[in-house]
């Protein structure tokens, strides 16, 4: 399920670990996932923060609770490339210089 990334639906978003997807319409443009104790309400409240400062554009996400995100998350960007041949765009290793503010260290999958 898609929910619009908007303040009101990222603060019920769980205080666990997991994996997030950030959707810009129908495409997906960002999977990412919780650092060692952190949650998911804090790892999507940071990429809001991200959004509302026009870093990044996302209009939905979605999120799954997992207790090993590193790998879900691995396994989410491998069968998306493995679909289209590149990673979401906000994953991308060499970002343009405006979308790797999204991408801080010790959080890439």
């Amino acid at each position: 399920m898609q929910l619009r990334f908007v303040d009101k639906y990222v603060q019920q978003a769980p205080e666990e670990p997991g994996v997030f997807c950030l959707w810009h319409h129908a495409n997906l443009v960002y999977v990412g996932r919780t650092a060692p104790r952190t949650t998911l309400r804090e790892e999507l409240d940071h990429a809001l923060t991200m959004a509302m400062a026009g870093d990044m554009s996302a209009t939905h996400f979605s999120f799954e609770v997992t207790r090993t995100p590193k790998t879900r998350a691995a396994e989410e960007l491998r069968d998306y490339f493995e679909r289209w041949g590149s990673l979401p765009r906000y994953n991308e290793s060499a970002p343009a210089h405006h979308e790797g503010a999204l991408q801080r260290a010790g959080r890439q999958a």
